[in-house]
């Protein structure tokens, strides 16, 4: 990345949270001081360190990203970054443009199909894209229209449509066809994990998931933790636990509550759970 962008940027973020820009849909996050592992919910998205180094826990694998890979994530996942190293002088900057399927699905189209053999396998999430100077420089020049507000409305998706067409015919761009091709391994299992993220206090019974997704369950099991890095159960466990500190964080309600809303029906277990996971007790939380 040119070092007049990265100043540039510097110039504009606030430090140490996350904003949207003006271009919708893209995020930036600038870290001045290191920080413990923090847990999130990261939407479908790419995901850039434009500056720096952090690392990424999927599950039990942890993997470190900087300037010379991204990150793609084809669902919503529930992960921990860690900045071990950042400063006022050399702070950490990462970019996350979130998925437009649509606009993925109209590039696509226009793209001659690649033959079977040429195909590489999908992989998924903890596999990092190398991060080529075609596809970096269409994201330099997606940052550079914020200086230039009145262009956005036109120049943005163009720019969006290039860094899509130029990740689909990467090595790795499979992984990002199948997110949009109906009846793919990808395709499916993002339904999956879209039906456990809108329906939280309900329990998961896999048969029936696998059953709607129209895969058999083993192969329902194999290809979910393949993009998730948990199985169906912990990927739910994550989630629920994700957005009852969200809740706690807002103060929305009692503690008890929240537990129930998210699907726990045990406030012991919750709080145990809570605790093995952020390392904090849900009590804790409020005063923290």
């Amino acid at each position: 990345m040119n070092q007049s962008t990265i100043e540039q940027l510097l110039s504009l973020l606030p430090r140490n949270q996350t904003i949207e820009s003006a271009i919708s849909g893209l995020f930036f996050y600038c870290a001045d001081k290191p920080s413990k592992a923090v847990s999130y919910i990261q939407e479908p998205s790419i995901c850039i360190v434009l500056q720096g180094a952090r690392e990424i826990y999927l599950g039990a694998d942890c993997q470190k990203f900087d300037k010379s890979n991204l990150m793609f994530c084809p669902v919503n996942i529930p992960l921990s970054m860690h900045i071990k190293h950042a400063s006022v002088e050399h702070p950490v900057i990462v970019l996350s443009m979130k998925l437009n399927l649509a606009m993925i699905g109209e590039v696509l189209a226009k793209i001659p199909p690649k033959q079977p053999e040429a195909l590489k396998p999908a992989n998924h999430l903890g596999i990092k894209w190398q991060l080529d100077s075609t596809i970096l420089g269409a994201f330099e020049r997606l940052i550079h229209l914020l200086d230039y507000p009145d262009d956005i409305d036109f120049l943005a998706s163009l720019i969006q449509k290039e860094i899509y067409y130029r990740l689909l015919i990467a090595e790795q761009g499979n992984t990002l066809r199948q997110l949009v091709v109906n009846g793919s391994h990808t395709h499916r299992i993002t339904q999956a994990t879209d039906w456990i993220k809108t329906h939280l206090n309900e329990a998961v019974v896999v048969e029936e998931l696998a059953s709607r997704c129209g895969m058999s369950v083993s192969g329902f099991h194999h290809h979910f933790k393949e993009i998730t890095q948990l199985s169906p159960l912990q990927y739910q466990k994550s989630l629920r636990l994700m957005e009852a500190r969200r809740l706690i964080q807002a103060n929305d309600s009692q503690i008890s509550q929240i537990a129930m809303q998210v699907g726990y029906e045990s406030p012991s277990q919750f709080s145990r759970e809570y605790k093995r996971l952020f390392g904090i007790s849900p009590s804790g939380e409020l005063y923290a």
